[in-house]
Order: C-alpha cells, then sequence, then structure tokens
C-alpha cells in the first residue's frame, strides 16, 4: 500500500480532535493552535513514491486525493513553491470568500501562513476566539521530492463538514491564484498585510 489510511473528519470529531485543538502552536507565529500536520513520511511511503518518475508520482498523487473525500491533492513545480513560499513568509494573512452553490451569498474565511502549513478558519471564528479558533482545512506543503523528482506535493485536509470537496477545492484554487498569480494579485496581498488601510474588500469579491 502506497499511502497510509486517511483519518477523515468523522475521527477527529470526538476527544481526539478536542485535545488536538488545545494542544499550543508549534509555530512562532500567534494564531491557530494546531499540532502540525503530518509529514509526508506518515502519508506516502516515500521509498515506492523515489522509484516513480516524475510524472507518475504527480499522477499517483492527484490520483489518491481523488478518492478521498476529505482531502484534496495538487502538485507545483519548484519554481512555484519557491515563489509561493517567499510570498507566504511576506504575506501570511489573507481572507478569501467561499460562495454557495447558486454564488448567492457567501462566508468569509481567513488565512494564516506558519511556515509550510496554510490554516483557514470561519472569519468570524476568528475574530470572536483569536488561536482557539478550529481550522477548517490545513493545507500543507510537502518539498521533500523537490530535489529528485522537480515536485512539490500540496495536500489540503478538511476538518469541517461545512466545506465540501469542491469548496476545498476551490479555495486551493484561489490560494494559487492569489500568491501564484498576477502580479496584481500580489500587490493586494502586500496591502492586506501591510497597507490595510488601502485594502478594500470588493476587490477580492469581485475575482472569485
Amino acid at each position: 500500500m502506497l499511502f497510509a489510511k486517511s483519518r477523515g473528519f468523522s475521527s477527529l470529531s470526538g476527544g481526539l480532535y478536542s485535545r488536538w485543538m488545545a494542544t499550543k502552536a508549534t509555530s512562532s507565529l500567534d494564531g491557530f493552535n494546531f499540532p502540525g500536520p503530518r509529514a509526508l513520511r506518515n502519508i506516502a511511503k516515500l521509498p515506492l513514491l523515489d522509484k516513480e518518475s516524475p510524472e507518475r508520482v504527480s499522477e499517483i498523487w492527484k490520483l489518491h486525493h481523488a478518492e478521498l473525500k476529505t482531502a484534496i491533492g495538487d502538485v507545483l513545480t519548484p519554481s512555484q513553491y519557491g515563489t509561493l513560499m517567499q510570498r507566504a513568509q511576506r504575506c501570511p494573512l489573507f481572507v478569501l470568500p467561499v460562495y454557495n452553490t447558486k454564488r448567492t451569498g457567501h462566508f468569509m474565511v481567513f488565512v494564516q501562513w506558519q511556515d509550510k502549513h496554510c490554516l483557514i478558519t470561519y472569519l468570524d471564528d476568528y475574530k470572536r476566539l483569536g488561536g482557539a479558533a478550529a481550522p477548517y482545512m490545513i493545507v500543507s506543503l510537502f518539498d521533500d521530492l523537490v530535489k529528485t523528482k522537480d515536485v512539490a506535493l500540496v495536500r489540503g485536509e478538511v476538518f469541517t463538514d461545512r466545506l465540501s470537496k469542491s469548496d476545498s477545492s476551490k479555495l486551493l484554487v484561489d490560494l494559487k491564484k492569489w500568491y501564484l498569480g498576477a502580479e496584481r494579485n500580489y500587490d493586494l496581498l502586500i496591502r492586506f498585510n501591510e497597507r490595510p488601510s488601502e485594502f478594500q474588500l470588493d476587490e477580492i469579491l469581485r475575482q472569485s
């Protein structure tokens, strides 16, 4: 078996999840409490991936996550990975809308990067609870295979039934659009983080 068994949301809904959320953040940033997402070696068997071509590694990763209900997978080139890490370090905070199916309404989520992990939670929860807010989704970047396979692996794990798999996939697309897209998108990230008085939420809503 190439991949470890996925935990899924339901397995975190009891006492384990409560203890998980009570754990102090291991990162130095003020923000969400989280235990640190699992290492890639705890998700996939790296010796088996090492035997595959770069193209096959990407294909296997995406196909595996396509079968999961509470996780999504993607890949980045080394250049994309480097750019994303650089921009996330400078602009670790952002907000994104999650629209309903008919796009007649939406709620906002708060984004915070902590090193190679992006924590996403309900914006109103973060306003109320700060670092005690439960993450809706955690996006993790794995650079284990960048040097050998020229690919960085991306995994998004969903911890709430408020986000569908389609919602989580769209959030990942939006993250890439803002952090890897046009220069004007990056400019908006900079304004949000460094010059908030110049930031206009409508600019995000128009492009989402």
